[in-house]
């Protein structure tokens, strides 16, 4: 073989080698990178799939959560089918707002799940009518100016429950307890004052707890706090959402044939309809002449779908 046929070879062997360097480093690159981009791929389908199962969780709860007070809504249809049953759970021994409002329609407009972003607007609807109401809160930071004004605005402030996660707050015994001290201490370290009332979630009626719910209300008698329900539904929770007008409707016509009307509403970040409906129904009744808005007070006869 002459120099230059020698020559030729060797350039021949050096791009060969070359070129199979290049496919090695190919091969191992596409070995280690691949994995890499396998993971990230299954890890974006992965955290898809929770967002949606997430997504069907919280559907499923506020199904559950519906479906409950829907429950409770029963009872309380039942209770309203005779009107005298609305004073068979009084329990103080003092003039009643029924003796010092005697004559009038008596109207406790009541805001569950709150504050929210709603909150504000439905204060401002009802200082703009005089109208007084009671709000059965959560613990959410963020909020302190509102939980405030709901008392400065001569508001009643109750409590609902810290989380309203019902899993927890009807775990146990124990586990009610525990959430009951907590929003209650949550409620008085942010305002000062010591809470009076409570509404169960879901309503003293909720098929959640499967224990005895005397234990539920002997704690509720330690504390001082005495729980409300309602005996006219908004239904401004349906699933879905309705329209300003159709809850209007549904407490202007759950209110007919009642003298203590409490109604069950919510003030919630998703909730706009339930302040353009609280609009309606104030201004509509207060066409009559013997309606009265009134919070939640010592005086008032208590409305209980289910008595210890």
């Amino acid at each position: 073989m002459d120099s230059l046929d020698q020559q030729k070879y060797n350039e021949f062997r050096k791009k060969r080698v070359k070129l199979l360097k290049r496919l090695i480093i190919l091969v191992i690159g596409f070995f280690v990178v691949m994995p890499n981009i396998m993971c990230i791929i299954l890890f974006a389908k992965l955290n898809k799939t929770n967002k949606t199962l997430e997504n069907i969780y919280s559907k499923i709860s506020i199904l559950e959560n519906i479906k409950t007070e829907q429950m409770a809504n029963l009872n309380a249809d039942a209770d309203t089918d005779d009107a005298s049953s609305l004073t068979k759970d009084v329990v103080l021994k003092v003039q009643t707002d029924a003796e010092e409002y005697a004559g009038y329609k008596r109207i406790y407009l009541t805001f569950d799940d709150g504050p929210s972003n709603n909150t504000n607007a439905i204060l401002d609807v009802l200082d703009e009518y005089n109208a007084k109401a009671t709000f059965f809160v959560i613990a959410k930071n963020g909020y302190e100016e509102e939980y405030n004004r709901i008392i400065n605005d001569g508001h009643t402030l109750g409590l609902h429950s810290y989380s309203h996660v019902y899993k927890d707050v009807y775990s146990d015994e124990m586990g009610f307890k525990n959430d009951v001290n907590r929003i209650y201490d949550f409620v008085e370290n942010v305002t000062g004052v010591t809470p009076k009332f409570y509404r169960f979630p879901g309503g003293s009626s909720n098929t959640i707890y499967k224990s005895d719910k005397n234990e539920l209300f002997d704690y509720l008698d330690e504390m001082n706090l005495t729980y409300v329900d309602w005996n006219v539904a908004s239904n401004d929770s349906t699933y879905g959402g309705l329209s300003a007008n159709q809850i209007a409707n549904n407490v202007l016509n759950g209110v007919e044939g009642l003298d203590d009307c409490v109604i069950l509403m919510h003030d919630a970040n998703d909730k706009s309809s339930t302040v353009e409906a609280l609009r309606i129904i104030i201004s509509s009744l207060q066409c009559e002449d013997n309606v009265i808005f009134l919070p939640i007070t010592d005086n008032t006869i208590r409305v209980k779908h289910i008595s210890k």
